[in-house]
């Protein structure tokens, strides 16, 4: 599915010029595993539709696009998801992916807490100034996209504002996989937030529980996103696997 400014207005609340600049104006980055063989910037599947989603959200809660969508903010955001994926891959282990992300962010950061928040949380440490998912692990496996704030010029009330928000569009994402996953999930023993809660029908229960109240939070700001969203998630419980749990 070809991913348009429209669809991206239209169906998911995106503001005009966010949607313009990542599905018509951004060209893909060059040697970069996360755009690897892609054509296009944003294709179908949220792995690409969060970055016009959090670029979004970030602007609706009161950024300015010229900031959000500067070359060098953008590009910032391009390399570390590259370095991120380089980790995936087994290209870098794990120290030496932190090592890669302290580098790139040298001299570039203006939210200091939320940088160093975000390398105690992935070097085990507990954060000293903000919170963020620790109760359920399977739901903060997106927290690397953070780092693509910490050359932003915002205050740590603004972050502290942020961080409901992103949770309430990330942890319905990774719900939604967790669901769409949970037969493969099972076999390889893999994180998901159904198997962590208990893997049977309380459950399956507890997991769209938590994705409804984040969807209500998030309508508060992207309603036709929390809209679209809601949809997704109470078609999970149709599938197949999913309704032999819950009759």
């Amino acid at each position: 599915m070809v991913i348009t400014s429209k669809k991206l207005q239209e169906n998911l609340g995106v503001s005009t010029k966010v949607a313009d600049f990542f599905a018509n104006e951004r060209p893909v980055p060059a040697d970069n595993l996360f755009w690897k063989n892609k054509r296009i910037y944003i294709s179908a599947g949220f792995g690409f539709l969060t970055i016009p989603l959090i670029y979004d959200l970030v602007f609706k809660l009161g950024v300015s696009e010229n900031d959000l969508l500067s070359d060098e903010h953008v590009s910032l955001m391009e390399f570390g998801f590259d370095k991120f994926m380089q980790y995936e891959h087994g290209l870098l282990s794990f120290p030496a992916f932190i090592g890669e992300m302290h580098n790139l962010m040298k001299n570039k950061i203006k939210q200091k807490n939320l940088a160093d928040d975000l390398f105690a949380l992935f070097m085990g440490e507990k954060p000293k100034h903000f919170e963020f998912e620790t109760t359920h692990k399977a739901l903060a496996r997106s927290d690397s996209f953070l780092f693509t704030l910490v050359d932003l010029d915002v205050t740590d009330a603004w972050v502290k504002e942020f961080l409901p928000y992103w949770y309430a569009i990330a942890r319905p994402i990774l719900l939604l996989d967790d669901f769409k996953d949970l037969q493969t999930d099972r076999m390889k023993n893999e994180e998901n937030t159904i198997i962590e809660l208990g893997n049977d029908e309380k459950a399956m229960k507890a997991a769209y529980e938590m994705g409804i109240q984040d969807l209500k939070r998030l309508e508060t700001i992207n309603p036709k996103l929390s809209k679209y969203m809601m949809n997704l998630l109470k078609e999970s419980l149709l599938y197949d696997y999913i309704q032999v749990d819950l009759d």
